[in-house]
């Protein structure tokens, strides 16, 4: 791995940014942005949905971009037009607009999430892949520490749209590091991507391995934005904490993907990415139902320990299973076409949350439910374990 040690710790960078800080961290600001916008829980789960919908979109030109454009130009493209976007939202107090600039910017974290996992994919030995995708993952727990402490630090100082400063810091890193990875990833992938056999989209949707893949990562799209959203405005009207004490749980289901990754990517490579997926949901499971139900606060920290410990592992184990089920030179069309059903997923959650919200007073019954999804995605990966891979 120490031939790659450049290429892994920019990756690492990019997912810190695309979804680390653009999205993930989007659950930090949300309680001052629906107080700075005058909102409904309906309306700022919108805001999130309109993310979730302009990265829906951004996944129809992944593959057709990845085959055409060099790796570290295209990301580097994406992340810098993600950091305009960004940095767009604050120039504004109108929700509307907010939301159409966080499309925006979901369309670009698209682009550049999943090229970064396509081509570690493509240019890691398939007995290491597991691994390093699971090194760069961790990515997200960093930008959830990062943001978990900084984001109470400045609303402390600032009184008035203090997630605008956040956000710019968002922005203002994700566009370095966009020049960063124009600078150090390797460009000599994209031309094997040009040898490949032609891909048949029919014919992959007639394969079982295909609807086994994308319903594993549909039920992830559905659960984690749900948690990732409004994991710290629910234990803050639930408990009644303040944003610091949200951002401590924050910061430590943060510091848990940190140490999984690499674990789960290695287990992965060992017994196989379906029984890993087995654990990852079984954990995911648990996290959920502690929210689901009104645990003493003590238990908060086991929730956020669970979920920190096995959400982030699962879209490498996706990109792995695809990879060994089609293929690496497909990986990029098939990791795409998982990744549109995957995404309407979490383009729904959020609305539909926050509308449960409103009309309950609680978030129980979302959590419930996604307790319920991830035991199901729990049992169907270890049925699938049973059948062999190619």
């Amino acid at each position: 791995m120490k031939s790659y040690r450049t290429i892994l710790l920019s990756s690492l960078l990019i997912l810190f940014a695309c979804l680390g800080l653009g999205r993930f961290g989007f659950g930090m600001i949300l309680p001052n942005l629906e107080q700075s916008l005058s909102i409904s829980t309906t309306l700022s789960g919108a805001i999130g949905t309109a993310n979730f919908l302009g990265y829906f979109m951004g996944i129809f030109f992944v593959s057709y971009l990845y085959k055409r454009i060099e790796a570290s130009s295209l990301i580097a493209s994406t992340l810098l037009l993600q950091a305009l976007s960004m940095g767009c939202m604050t120039l504004t107090n109108t929700y509307e607009i907010v939301a159409l600039f966080y499309a925006l910017s979901g369309f670009f974290s698209a682009i550049s999430n999943v090229a970064i996992m396509v081509y570690i994919a493509h240019i890691i030995p398939q007995e290491k892949r597991g691994k390093a995708l699971g090194f760069i993952i961790a990515g997200f727990g960093y930008a959830i520490i990062f943001s978990g402490f900084y984001v109470p630090w400045i609303e402390t100082w600032v009184q008035t749209n203090a997630w605008k400063i956040s956000w710019n810091s968002f922005a203002f890193l994700t566009l370095l590091i966009a020049l960063i990875a124009k600078f150090t990833l390797t460009s000599n992938e994209n031309l094997a991507q040009k040898e490949e056999a032609s891909f048949n989209i029919k014919a992959t949707l007639f394969q079982k391995a295909f609807w086994k893949i994308t319903w594993i990562y549909f039920v992830f799209g559905i659960t984690y934005v749900v948690y990732i959203t409004y994991f710290v405005y629910a234990v803050m009207d639930k408990y009644a904490i303040d944003i610091h004490q949200g951002g401590n749980f924050w910061a430590v289901l943060g510091l848990m993907s940190l140490i999984s990754s690499p674990i789960l990517g290695s287990l992965a490579d060992k017994i196989g990415g379906y029984k890993t997926l087995v654990l990852v949901y079984s954990c995911l499971g648990v996290s959920h139902m502690i929210l689901a139900f009104d645990t003493p606060y003590s238990f908060l920290i086991f929730s956020s320990v669970l979920f920190g410990f096995s959400a982030w592992s699962i879209p490498p184990l996706i990109t792995l299973l695809t990879s060994i089920h089609f293929g690496k030179h497909k990986t990029a069309q098939v990791f795409s076409m998982i990744t549109i059903i995957f995404a309407i997923g979490q383009a729904i959650a959020p609305v539909l949350a926050g509308y449960m919200y409103d009309l309950s007073g609680s978030f129980n019954t979302v959590f419930f439910i996604c307790m319920v999804l991830c035991m199901s995605a729990a049992l169907s990966a270890f049925i699938f374990s049973k059948s062999k891979q190619r």
